[in-house]
């Protein structure tokens, strides 16, 4: 084998063992929570199901973190199309120290009679050391509907909620 070809060969095992220790993205554990969701058709309890990524985590104070929800189900259908959404969810956090934040996003179309789902980010600057939790809180969505128009929605956690994300701060 000549020199050439085993630089590549170096080179090219040097490339899949970067691959390989990449640090993979993380991953969130998905939650369901109860909620009370109003909208132009009545209130309604509903249980939505979610997953919270905070990134980077561990975090150091002072520095910005990205929240990143993914709703995998709203627990609500709607029985016509939705053209568009958009959406913001409030995170309240709790532990070293107590804060609040909006996460925000928007999608469609989603079908008639179909599970509402959506992702949505934001990002908070913790400022104290320590262990933060952070659970949902309240929902407000507004829905272009195909023959209606705009329809708001708002939901209300039923307490205590679950725990969504456990955030280190450094």
């Amino acid at each position: 084998m000549s020199r050439s070809q085993l630089r590549r060969g170096a080179v090219v095992a040097c490339a899949v063992l970067g691959v390989l220790a990449a640090p993979l993205p993380a991953s969130a554990a998905a939650v369901s929570a109860p909620y009370a969701c109003t909208s132009p058709l009545g209130t309604q309890s509903v249980t939505i199901a979610a997953s919270l990524t905070a990134t980077p985590n561990p975090a150091g104070a002072g520095a910005p973190v990205l929240f990143q929800l993914h709703v995998s189900n709203l627990g609500l259908t709607a029985p016509l199309t939705v053209n568009s959404w958009t959406g913001t969810v409030t995170l309240a956090v709790s532990g070293a120290e107590t804060a609040q934040f909006t996460v925000a996003g928007s999608g469609g179309p989603i079908p008639a009679f179909r599970p509402i789902t959506g992702d949505l980010s934001g990002s908070w600057t913790p400022s104290v050391p320590g262990v933060d939790e952070v659970r949902g809180g309240g929902v407000a969505i507004t829905a272009n509907v195909a023959l209606v128009g705009n329809v708001s929605l708002t939901c209300t956690p039923v307490q205590p909620q679950p725990v969504g994300e456990t955030l280190t701060v450094q």
